[in-house]
This record gives structure tokens, C-alpha cells and sequence, in this order.
């Protein structure tokens, strides 16, 4: 797979000399650490014909497969990289900034004011981030791993099901809870049960929702901003999972876990008003990366089984 990217950083000061490229610096970091070879690197000022004659060389040039910029994505007047950004791509890509932006304003109310866009030239994505380091670091690691697969579609090395570059997974934990609308225990090893669930769950029987399974990353990613530990099964999740993005699986796909098999039927879902996970953990993360699965093959789970994707 051909990973390669660039980073465009826009700052008149840093331009001048004047401020030291931080926020290109995490971005490098970031991006390497996701298995990305930044073969391209500069620093311009916040004009908007440099801007976009940056971005053309990238893409038609030297054809990396993704550009990342930062800076240039306010209010001020200066402030053209979306601008600069939808002149030269041939197709917005809208998911990209509205998931760093719901990333941003999980932290502060101002990640609301981010222009930041995203888009397609040819075999190339570019996306906008803000200009200092930390919302940069944060925007981007809310996206780069599904940015992965969205650039293994584009270069036509992905099949149908976007799991066929994802490691398998593991279960960490398996929870329940006896009644509905509050958090769930783990209790090690749980039965699967064809068109019903987990035996024991208040959950069971619902016709497409009848597992839900969020990602220890996931959790991991609220973690960071609590001052108190988070336990399995607080955002309500049947099963704990590690090692695979589940978000990016689409509806259908279907999984070996355990002895057990089981078939993707909801990306997410709505958080309903006064939800008590989020009352208690202080963010719900499972309507943004949890997904549901009904059960096409029983058997047992515990704690440690695989996860396949079939």
C-alpha cells in the first residue's frame, strides 16, 4: 500500500522565521506513527495562490496519497486553506472535518468555529487542520485510521468489506445488565443466542440490535480527559473489544467471535436525552463508534477469544 504523504503548514509568521512549526512537527509524528511516509514537507505564508499551487504540486506532482495541512482554517481574513482547499479538489469529502470538529468540541465549545474541509483531487486527499499543535494532534488522531481505509478505496486496493486490512481483534470484556438504560457488569464468558442475543442480557431479543461491541481504543480516547477510571461495560457496551476499528465495518460484515458468529446491522446510534451513561461517564462514545450485531451462529464468548472477520 503506498503511504505516502505530505504536510503543508500555513503561517505568515512561521513563514518569516518568526514561530517555530509546532503543529507540523505533530502532524509528522502522528502520521509516522500510523505507518505514513511524509516524503514532502514546507512552510508558506496564508496565501491563497501559494497555497493552492502547494496543494497541485502534491497531488499532481508528486502524487502522494495524502495531503495534510495546518493552519489558515479561522476567522481572520488571512485565513484561506478551505478556500484555497475546494478550488483544486474534484470532490468534497464532508465526513473528515464534521468528525474532527465533533472530536474538538467534545473538549472545548470553540472547535465549532474550525472552517477545516476536506476533499479528492485525482488519487490524492487532502485534509485541513487548525494551526496550533494540540487541536491539530487532536483532529487528526480522531481520523487517521479510518482515513486509511478511505485511501485503500481510492487507489482500488480494498474489497467490499472495509475490515480486509484490519488485524483481528480480541475480546476484552463481556458485560451485561439486568435491566435497561443503565451501565453493564463484565462477567467473563457469556452464550450467544441465534436471533436473540446474549442469554442474561436486558437487551436480548431486539430484532437488529441485539449486541452491541465497542473498542478498548475508543474508551481509551474519553479516558484521557476523566479524572476517574473507567470500568468494562460503562458506556453499555455487551462486549469489549481490541485490536480492530469497528466503526469502520460496514453494515453486514459479518464476525467470528468466540465460538459464536454474528452480523453488523447498525453503525452507532442515537443518544437518547438524560442518557445515563453519559451522566455517569461523562461522554457517551457508543452512538459515535459502537456498532450492533445480531447473532446468525450461537455459542459461548469470553474474555480473550479472537475476533474474525469473515
Amino acid at each position: 500500500m503506498d503511504y505516502r504523504a505530505a504536510v503543508i503548514t500555513m503561517s505568515d509568521k512561521g513563514s518569516q522565521g518568526l514561530r517555530e512549526d509546532t503543529a507540523g512537527d505533530a502532524v509528522v509524528r502522528i502520521l509516522q506513527e500510523n505507518g505514513w511516509s511524509v516524503e514532502y514537507r514546507t512552510l508558506i505564508p496564508d496565501d491563497m495562490e501559494k497555497i493552492k499551487s502547494e496543494l497541485l504540486k502534491c497531488a499532481d506532482e508528486l502524487q502522494v496519497t495524502l495531503t495534510v495541512t495546518t493552519g489558515g482554517t479561522g476567522f481572520s481574513v488571512r485565513d484561506v486553506t478551505p478556500e484555497a482547499t475546494m478550488a483544486v479538489v474534484d470532490r468534497e469529502v464532508r465526513g473528515i472535518p464534521e468528525a474532527m470538529r465533533a472530536e474538538s468540541m467534545r473538549i472545548t465549545p470553540m472547535g465549532m468555529l474550525s472552517r477545516a474541509t476536506a476533499g479528492l483531487r485525482k488519487r490524492t486527499l487532502i485534509i485541513n487542520l487548525p494551526g496550533s499543535r494540540k487541536a491539530a494532534s487532536e483532529c487528526l488522531e480522531a481520523v487517521i485510521k479510518p482515513v486509511k481505509h478511505g485511501v485503500e478505496v481510492l487507489l482500488g486496493e480494498s474489497g467490499d468489506c472495509a475490515a480486509i486490512h484490519l488485524p483481528d481483534g480480541k475480546v476484552k470484556a463481556v458485560c451485561i445488565s439486568e435491566k435497561k438504560g443503565v451501565q453493564k457488569h463484565d462477567i467473563g464468558e457469556a452464550y450467544l443466542k441465534v436471533n436473540h442475543g446474549i442469554e442474561g442480557d436486558a437487551h436480548a431479543g431486539n430484532w437488529h440490535r441485539q449486541v452491541s461491541l465497542l473498542a478498548a481504543e475508543s474508551v481509551e480516547k474519553v479516558q484521557k480527559s476523566l479524572d476517574f477510571e473507567l470500568k468494562s461495560g460503562d458506556f453499555a457496551e455487551n462486549i469489549l473489544t481490541e485490536g480492530i476499528e469497528l466503526y469502520t465495518l460496514p453494515v453486514g460484515t459479518k464476525l467470528k467471535i468466540g465460538e459464536a458468529e454474528g452480523e453488523v446491522t447498525q453503525i452507532g446510534k442515537e443518544c437518547h436525552h438524560g442518557c445515563a451513561i453519559r451522566e455517569l461517564a461523562g461522554d457517551c462514545v457508543m452512538p459515535r463508534e459502537g456498532i450492533f450485531i445480531k447473532v446468525i451462529k450461537a455459542g459461548k464468548v469470553k474474555t480473550g477469544d479472537s475476533i474474525k472477520v469473515l
